[in-house]
């Protein structure tokens, strides 16, 4: 059995992270970390936000994004993160019962095993998959892992990560650890809601 991990809000919490980068790169704003995560919630963008909130205009935006790409897999960002509590306890169990991997859509291979030996994650998976902006989750799954059936998993925190496991006929495990709440996970149908990793079970 295989069970494929998405990275970001599903087994390292990346929230500071990202608020920290906002505050960083839009200097007048005055939003508080609930604020900001309000309005995520919320289904809003950071463009949105930037438009809505600060009345940014679509060239300042467009430097907004450019400069958040080049700084958010940054060593200085990434070392905000921390995991979940109970993620070594969780992932060791899974560990004796299934093969595990990882597939994330960041940019950048090498911050990615840097970032999880630091955390002490890297020992429990097979293989960890990177889409680099270049391949979807899709393909590196049916690239990296043999012998997919509907007895596999993919867990992760977006209705994408749940398109990608129904695509491959997988089942599939929605965790409310990241930015999307309850109600609209349900809308991707997937196999099953939990409220972190530490709460699925095979």
């Amino acid at each position: 059995m295989n069970i494929i991990f998405d990275l970001d809000g599903t087994l390292i919490d990346s929230r500071l992270r990202l608020y920290q980068l906002f505050q960083k790169l839009v200097p007048k704003s005055r939003l508080d970390y609930i604020q900001y995560w309000d309005f995520k919630f919320a289904g809003l963008s950071n463009e949105a936000i930037l438009s809505r909130q600060f009345g940014l205009g679509e060239t300042q935006v467009i430097e907004f994004r450019e400069r958040w790409m080049d700084l958010i897999e940054s060593p200085e960002f990434l070392s905000i993160d921390t995991n979940f509590p109970g993620v070594h306890a969780a992932l060791s169990r899974l560990k004796s019962e299934a093969k595990l991997y990882v597939c994330t859509a960041r940019q950048l291979v090498d911050p990615v095993y840097v970032q999880l030996e630091s955390l002490k994650l890297l020992e429990y998976f097979e293989s960890v998959m990177v889409t680099e902006q270049r391949n979807t989750k899709d393909f590196l799954i049916s690239q990296n892992v043999k012998d997919l059936s509907s007895a596999d998993w993919v867990i992760g925190d977006t209705g994408k990560d749940i398109q990608v496991g129904a695509a491959l006929g997988m089942s599939t495990c929605a965790v409310l650890t990241g930015f999307m709440k309850r109600e609209a996970l349900l809308k991707y149908c997937p196999s099953r809601v939990v409220e972190s990793v530490i709460d699925f079970a095979l």
